[in-house]
This record gives C-alpha cells, sequence and structure tokens, in this order.
C-alpha cells in the first residue's frame, strides 16, 4: 500500500469539537480535494465512519444506497449539518455510524495516500494547519511515513507547533529545528505537475517470469518510498509551510 499521512484527534477532554466548527473543516477538505491534483489518494477527515445497514427492509445494496443519498440530499435541505444528518441516518435504522472515523478512542481521523508525491505531503499540512484554527478547541495528531515532516510526527495547535518528545536526548535535535524553523521539507509544487498517478496494481503481473516478479516486489519504490528530494530531503526552491507556523514548543512527555 501507499504511503501514508494519517491524522487524529484524540476523544479525551481536551478536544471539542462544534457541528459550526466541522462543517467548516468540510467545506474546507472539499475544496482542497476538488482544487488539487491527488495522484494517490485525497483528503478524508472524518467524524463517523458509515456504513449502509445491510439490514434495512430493502430488496437490494443498490436501493439502500438510493434511499441513502435521497435522505441526504433531503436533511441537507432542511438545513441539518453533516453530523446531524449521520445522527438521523443512523436513528432512522439506514446507516451504522462509528464514531471518531478510522481510529478508536477519537473524535475525528483519516489518512491520505500520498506515495512519492511530496507536494501533496505539502497539501495535507497546509490543510491541517488550517484545520486547527477552525477548531479552536482541538489538538490535531499527524504522523508521516515519509519525510515531508522531519519528525515523523507533531501536533497542530491554533496554528502551532507541538513536538512531544520521550527521550531527553532528542531534545537538542528539536531544539536545533525550532530554531531553524525547519520542521517540513521545501517542496516544489514544479516537479509533481505531471506526476504519474498511483496503482496498487502491477498489470500483467501474472505474465512475468520469477526473475521479473522478484524485481517488482523488491522495488519498494512503486509503494511510494522513493527519494524525490534535490537535497537532504529538501527541494532547492518551493513552498516552505515552516513560514506558516505561528510557533514550535516541545513538551517533555
Amino acid at each position: 500500500m501507499a504511503r501514508k499521512i494519517f491524522y487524529k484527534i484524540l476523544n479525551d477532554n481536551n478536544n471539542q469539537i462544534t457541528n459550526k466548527e466541522w462543517d467548516d473543516v468540510l467545506k474546507l477538505q472539499h475544496w482542497y480535494n476538488s482544487e488539487f491534483i491527488w495522484t494517490a489518494g485525497k483528503l478524508g477527515f472524518r467524524m463517523y465512519a458509515v456504513f449502509p445497514n445491510l439490514d434495512y427492509n430493502v430488496s437490494d445494496v443498490d436501493e439502500l444506497h438510493k434511499i441513502i443519498h435521497e435522505r441526504k440530499r433531503t436533511l441537507k435541505s432542511a438545513g441539518l449539518t453533516e453530523n446531524e444528518s449521520i445522527q438521523k441516518l443512523e436513528e432512522e435504522g439506514l446507516v451504522i455510524a462509528q464514531k471518531g472515523g478510522y481510529v478508536d478512542n477519537c473524535l475525528a481521523s483519516g489518512f491520505t495516500r500520498v506515495a512519492g508525491n511530496e507536494f501533496n505531503a505539502y497539501l495535507v499540512c497546509d490543510f491541517l494547519l488550517k484545520c486547527s484554527l477552525l477548531l479552536q478547541q482541538s489538538s490535531i495528531i499527524v504522523n508521516d511515513e515519509g519525510i515531508f515532516i522531519k519528525s515523523k510526527e507533531i501536533i497542530f495547535n491554533r496554528g502551532n507547533v507541538i513536538f512531544k518528545v520521550k527521550e531527553k536526548e532528542m531534545l537538542d535535535r528539536y531544539h536545533q529545528m525550532i530554531i531553524n524553523r525547519h520542521i517540513f521539507s521545501v517542496v516544489d509544487p514544479a516537479k509533481y505537475n505531471n506526476f504519474p498517478e498511483f496503482k496498487n496494481n502491477v498489470y500483467g503481473f501474472d505474465k512475468l517470469d520469477k526473475e521479473e516478479r522478484g524485481s517488482v516486489l523488491t522495488d519498494w519504490n512503486w509503494l511510494g518510498f522513493s527519494d524525490n528530494f534535490d537535497l537532504y530531503g529538501d527541494d532547492v526552491r518551493g513552498y516552505d509551510l515552516n513560514k506558516k507556523i505561528k510557533g514550535f514548543f516541545v513538551e517533555i512527555v
């Protein structure tokens, strides 16, 4: 599977999300997903993971999907928020909703497949930074399987970046990153104008000989972990997300 960036808001006493705030997040998410080209996956921040209730009394699944679609449109026209609509659909037995999205014990969560597209990685974090300004009572934990986030994991809170440090010997490294304001890689978006769309399938794999199959299975670049940077995890020029951050803070846990 392609390299991903994960994001979540824990369900604890420190985090709260109002329906109005979440509707603003969804509008922002829709804009990012529509405005930019995503080569592996799109933004998928969710407060609920929603599944059709297959026990609902209908003749087939297609009919159930049609009923749900029409009901959602009616509820939206009536002025209900996304969350209110989902709750109503669940009360009516049309869907099964898992609160928190994809991850247990969360208020919201999601992930985006970016593979080797570092501009998509930039867009994910740019979106989440803006979300942290909309969600004034929440902290967003972000984890990168790649190296766009140089510390691998950060927390967005009200436009700031927070590091949670367990090992004291790592403090000097994080303080140096903060002094240099260099937590996110610099990305040249022009390099990704014609970036190939990521695919999980290797077409014609069954027709390859043993040596060719072995070459495919040991080449991890096709999973999206290739190094596209010019030097030490940065492009020579490009967009610098570090400049958008209000402040950087370290917390020892």
